[in-house]
């Protein structure tokens, strides 16, 4: 794949090496609590990554351990840059396993019996003996069932009464069965009201990081006449107490950024003095995140702490 020129003229800009935080004093005894946003690129973009980086995130997972994505991903490394922000006051953790029912018929049901002895080793007498007991008794369900449908077409009405004046109602049996596990989304909410132009500028660059890094590029030196996307970056996301992990909450597996929704302003429009040649800063913004993660998480996961 070419070289992206897109981010080769990005060399010096705020994005590739800056630590951004919000508020000031942010980890520190006051501020203890916060969320760390890292952010990791595709190898083949030309960007600065920090202390050789992390791993690929294809082989494995953020925080160790074994992952559970059945295709590698192409190769990324961990950015210089990162962006820390105030904890919430509340954080979600949302798991899902989807079931669903499925109708077992009479044919199924022979066809259970006929494994099932010869599953039992009782061999093809005792298997046919079996499956020939399972099929009389279906053939004999579902012919009833059938002659009472054939009455309805000719009679209509003809099937219900039959089935009220006997009281007994023919039906499929239904069982749950367990489909598989969605994977989880995170959601975060951050209102942000500068006190100060380092602040003001702070949140600037925190917003547009956000949107630059989930967004794709077009691969090669013309992007009019390429048709080939550089994915967006992933990122890993930690709880973190003055500078350490926060192992009480669960850790969160690679993602990637979703959906982002921007807010200036609050009840009403307010903004502060400007500043030659950028304009005027928004008292109030508010950022919206949702990530998804890559991983399915397992009771491997799990015990691992996600």
């Amino acid at each position: 794949m070419g070289t992206n020129s897109t981010y080769s003229r990005m060399q010096g800009t705020p994005f590739l090496n800056s630590s951004l935080s919000y508020p000031e004093g942010l980890g520190g005894k006051e501020q203890g609590h916060y969320v760390q946003f890292f952010i990791n690129e595709q190898d083949n973009a030309n960007v600065n990554y920090c202390g050789g980086g992390a791993p690929a995130s294809g082989a494995t997972p953020a925080g160790g351990g074994v992952s559970t994505l059945s295709v590698d991903r192409a190769p990324t490394r961990r950015l210089a840059a990162s962006i820390a922000l105030y904890m919430p006051a509340t954080v979600g953790l949302q798991q899902e396993s989807k079931y669903g029912e499925v109708e077992i018929g009479s044919a199924v049901a022979t066809a259970i019996a006929s494994y099932k002895g010869y599953n039992e080793g009782s061999g093809f007498l005792g298997t046919t003996a079996s499956t020939a007991g399972a099929f009389g008794a279906a053939v004999s369900e579902t012919g009833a069932n059938a002659l009472k449908t054939a009455l309805d077409a000719g009679a209509g009405g003809a099937k219900a009464a039959k089935e009220i004046s006997s009281g007994a109602v023919f039906n499929n049996r239904m069982e749950v069965v367990f489909e598989g596990i969605s994977r989880r989304e995170f959601s975060f909410t951050f209102k942000m009201m500068p006190k100060s132009l380092s602040e003001a500028v702070n949140v600037r660059q925190i917003v547009n990081q956000f949107r630059f890094y989930m967004a794709p590029s077009f691969d090669g030196d013309d992007p009019s006449t390429s048709r080939t996307f550089i994915v967006p970056a992933t990122f890993d996301i930690e709880y973190h107490y003055s500078g350490g992990v926060n192992k009480f909450l669960n850790k969160i597996s690679t993602s990637v950024l979703k959906n982002m929704n921007v807010t200036y302003g609050g009840e009403r429009v307010q903004f502060f003095k400007p500043i030659q040649g950028d304009g005027a800063s928004p008292v109030e913004t508010q950022i919206e995140l949702t990530f998804q993660e890559l991983e399915v998480i397992t009771r491997r996961k799990i015990n691992e702490g996600f």
